[in-house]
């Protein structure tokens, strides 16, 4: 491709030096390897499922900001909403995309949530994207993209549970121009 682009035997040798230096200072920058970004966000996910406050506290940051649509929380109020959730819900479980993307300083996936409301007995499943950053081998930044009226509307009998799809909405529902309003 580059010899398409230049024809001049100099211009085409810097440009392939800047497309390595490119790509070996993108490697330089790189924070977290993958294996290990991807366990740390795995747990951290897990940890809701299970429980575990421990494991839960253990993967975040002491500067870590949980944001989501209509919110964001520091250390004390991600770790409260933890509490909450483990009081007020049942039957969590998260299901895992089959894909992991980082560049080392950004790690991006996707997970459904899934639960029952102790009080109603109603479940629902929310699909999910998040992207985080690690810092000292924590949890900084971990911002999720999940529609926030899903929820309300499969509690409704609205919208189907579709549970253990992960999708943005329920993987039986087509969004057509017909069905949007």
């Amino acid at each position: 491709m580059l010899t398409t682009l230049f024809s001049n035997s100099r211009i085409r040798l810097l440009a392939t030096g800047m497309v390595f230096a490119l790509a070996a200072g993108t490697m330089a920058r790189a924070g977290t390897d993958r294996g290990t970004a991807q366990a740390l966000i795995t747990g951290f996910l897990q940890s809701w499922e299970t429980g575990d406050e421990a494991a839960f506290t253990a993967a975040l940051h002491p500067e870590v900001l949980f944001a989501y649509p209509g919110g964001r929380l520091d250390y004390d109020e991600i770790t409260s909403l933890f509490a909450e959730y483990q009081a007020e819900k049942k039957d969590i479980k998260i299901y895992f995309a089959d894909y992991f993307i980082t560049n080392g300083e950004t790690h991006v996936t996707a997970y459904q949530f899934a639960a029952t409301d102790r009080e109603t007995d109603q479940r629902f499943a929310v699909g999910t994207g998040v992207v985080c950053q690690i810092k000292d081998g924590k949890i900084v930044l971990f911002k999720e993209y999940w529609d926030s009226q899903l929820a309300p509307m499969q509690k409704a009998g609205e919208l189907p549970l579709d549970e253990g799809e992960i999708h943005p909405w329920p993987a039986s529902v087509w969004l057509r121009p017909d069905t949007i309003d």
